[in-house]
């Protein structure tokens, strides 16, 4: 292989490894080529092997242009739980400097970090559920994850179309909040910043409900995995630990012994209690509330309060669990996920269902994994529940509005157009069944066989469930991505009759305000600045209601208005940075109104 250096980094010419018919095609994509060095990449590689990754990333991407790409050092591994077992798997990729250390670098424009995840959407034929779930959650106003299509070879082996993701972790950039040092055990310092997750033992070490779950984290009174994501296990304190862990421990304990919970508020963040549980009915995900869960705490000078999200793993979300045949839900109308746990109450859906996961959980006799009771308690709350339908209101007159939502898919259904008849030429199964006992057309090369269909450990330890794990809907790209679109507006309707709400005829605010730094700027100072003082992704923009006065804070100030659901502005007013206190003007009292600033929707 040939290198050239460019701005201190190697520039390498793939060209060789590719056939001439490859090197003369042209993408609409960036390209992303992973070399392994003659290593097997399959999902019996537990930890991330060295390799080395070239981006192009223009207008338009030709494959013959490799000597114009940046050549980055990588460790990486074959990521996902059930997904390792696909044909078409997703991977961890670490960005490493010469020394084999992470170093941050921004990908496909996004900002810089050195853990990214290659999301392979295979069992998702419309190549687009983790992208518009993640994209709906930041509507919201919350962090989650950003997302970017490529197209993926390994080892000169067209790989298909593939979704940058970025890994859930403690940054200025991705989950904000702040370090949490090995001394910091005492006072304020130990009360944050933590992120974990509710879900599987094993997903920190590559296994399925196999490892131990001291080894990861720990569990609650209540027997809930608490995966600790940041701090690893490994550099939790004892009394980091326990901290969190009484904390947690009190807010099961506002819902036993015949207590009703009162308080939760004081434990929970409110705005994402709403925000994320309404974006998990809305997406009707699979895996709602059991694994995959992310929630993090901020230290008590912050807000201290437990926060749900990121959200995280929508593969069979969106109408795209398990056939019915199979046990799965492919109508998704049927019911609130809730209601698998004995949620139900308050007339907000009393129907029971029953989801292929809980029946998996059962027969596997895995322990930990149930919704949260504080969480289950929460909805049975009257005051949860009517701030639950008052937010759905909010969010669906504007930035969750039918006709947003359709902006958004139209625009991405034009830029993937090219890109999906790229995929299914090389994944061939649209219109039947798809899953983990799948072959590959073209297996990963340096492999001796077709390793990802060997049922050598996978799903639960031990063995795998070959079994669909996705829809079958249409034999065409398009009909793929309009069943998800009609799925949706479906689950919408259903969620507005539940929750009382009309959707208005056009969306009041299409926006949330997320304040994005300028990266780049802070990049160019970075020899004089400490990575953890970036500008912050989201800073504190946001109002709240107390006693009929409004506080808002903003670094961005502007035009600051009360729109109530109709569209009519209530009220409107100039404010500067910094923390503007108003009097609640007496027409937007008692009256249901979205805030907002320079026209875009402002988070409570």
């Amino acid at each position: 292989m040939s290198y050239l250096v460019k701005n201190g980094l190697k520039i390498a010419a793939f060209g060789a490894a590719l056939s001439s018919s490859v090197l003369a095609q042209t993408y609409d994509l960036p390209i992303v080529f992973v070399d392994t060095k003659g290593v097997c990449l399959d999902e019996n590689i537990t930890e991330k092997i060295p390799a080395t990754m070239k981006v192009l990333d223009a207008a338009t991407n030709n494959v013959a242009d490799s000597a114009k790409g940046t050549l980055y050092d990588i460790g990486i591994k074959v990521r996902g739980q059930s997904s390792a077992k696909f044909p078409k798997p997703g991977y961890s990729v670490e960005v490493r400097d010469g020394t084999g250390e992470g170093i941050d670098v921004s990908m496909f424009g996004l900002p810089p970090a050195d853990d990214w995840v290659f999301h392979g959407p295979y069992v998702d034929k419309s190549l687009m559920r983790n992208a518009l779930a993640h994209w709906l959650f930041r509507q919201s106003g919350h962090y989650s994850p950003r997302t970017k299509h490529f197209d993926l070879y390994i080892n000169g082996v067209y790989r298909g179309v593939y979704v940058l993701i970025e890994k859930i972790k403690r940054g200025k950039y991705r989950v904000d909040v702040s370090k949490l040092k090995e001394t910091d055990v005492s006072g304020d310092d130990v009360t944050g910043g933590y992120i974990w997750a509710f879900d599987k033992t094993g997903t920190n070490t590559g296994g399925m409900g196999q490892e131990d779950i001291d080894k990861e984290g720990f569990q609650t009174a209540d027997g809930l995995n608490v995966i600790m994501h940041y701090p690893k296990k490994e550099k939790l304190q004892a009394q980091q630990q326990s901290y969190l862990k009484k904390y947690l421990e009190d807010l099961e304990n506002l819902f036993k012994n015949g207590k009703n919970g009162s308080g939760y508020e004081n434990y929970v963040d409110m705005t994402s209690a709403l925000d994320y549980v309404l974006h998990e009915e809305l997406t009707n995900n699979s895996d709602s509330y059991w694994c995959s869960f992310f929630l993090h705490k901020p230290k008590d000078s912050k807000g201290g309060k437990v926060t749900l999200g990121p959200a995280w793993d929508f593969n069979l979300a969106m109408s795209n669990a398990t056939q019915p045949e199979n046990g799965g839900n492919n109508n998704g109308n049927n019911g609130f996920n809730w209601n698998m746990w004995g949620g139900g109450g308050g007339g907000m859906g009393s129907s029971s269902t029953t989801g292929w996961q809980i029946e998996s959980t059962m027969k596997t006799g895995m322990s930990g994994l149930k919704i949260p009771n504080w969480l289950l308690g929460m909805w049975k709350d009257g005051n949860y529940q009517s701030e639950l339908k008052k937010r759905w209101a909010e969010l669906r007159s504007g930035v969750w509005h039918t006709k947003t939502m359709d902006m958004y898919l139209d625009s991405m259904k034009t830029y993937l157009t090219k890109a999906a008849d790229r995929n299914f030429q090389r994944w061939p199964n649209l219109g039947q069944s798809s899953g983990q006992g799948d072959t590959d057309p073209q297996p990963m090369k340096y492999c001796n066989s077709n390793s990802n269909n060997s049922n050598n450990g996978g799903m639960w330890g031990g063995f795998t469930m070959n079994i669909p794990m996705g829809g079958y809907n249409a034999d065409t790209w398009d009909g793929e991505f309009e069943y998800l679109r009609k799925k949706m507006k479906e689950r919408m309707q259903w969620m507005d009759q539940q929750l009382g709400f009309t959707e208005p005829a056009q969306p009041i605010v299409t926006e949330p305000v997320v304040h994005l730094p300028d990266w780049q700027k802070d990049t160019a100072t970075m020899a004089v600045r400490h990575l953890d003082s970036f500008s912050r992704l989201s800073p504190t923009n946001y109002f709240t209601v107390n006693a009929g006065n409004l506080e808002i804070q903003t670094d961005l100030g502007g035009i600051f208005a009360l729109v109530d659901l109709n569209g009519s502005v209530l009220f409107k007013t100039r404010i500067g940075k910094g923390v503007t206190m108003l009097r609640l003007p007496a027409n937007a009292q008692n009256r249901h109104w979205i805030a907002t600033l320079n026209g875009k929707m402002l988070s409570r």
